[in-house]
């Protein structure tokens, strides 16, 4: 997607989202036959969270002008909200195991 339109990836690469129906629970299994730990799914909006995102965001606009804190905080609900991006979204992480737990996959 680019502009809110499809778009060829190829055309502008790096300047276009690549969206994905995901089978998680296939992609998942695999990886673990493979000797891989698998972190997730989870939400979007949960793993921002856990990542600081909003912390993040209330450092942004402690020197942000008016417009530039509803911008900040219009994202911050784009991105993390259950009835937008926050829920429709969801993050997994395949890894090596010695790693241990990923961040943001924590609790």
């Amino acid at each position: 997607m680019r502009g809110h339109r499809f778009a060829d990836p190829l055309e502008a690469p790096g300047e276009a989202d690549l969206t994905a129906q995901v089978d998680f629970a296939a992609l998942a299994g695999w990886a673990q036959r493979q000797g891989a730990a698998v972190h997730g799914p989870i939400t979007q909006g949960e793993f921002l969270r856990r990542l600081g995102i909003e912390r993040r965001a209330a450092k942004l606009k402690a020197n942000a002008t008016p417009q530039q804190a509803a911008d900040i905080d219009a994202a911050l609900m784009r991105l993390t909200a259950p009835d937008q991006m926050g829920d429709l979204f969801k993050v997994l992480a395949i890894a090596d195991p010695k790693l241990g737990t990923l961040p943001g996959f924590d609790t």
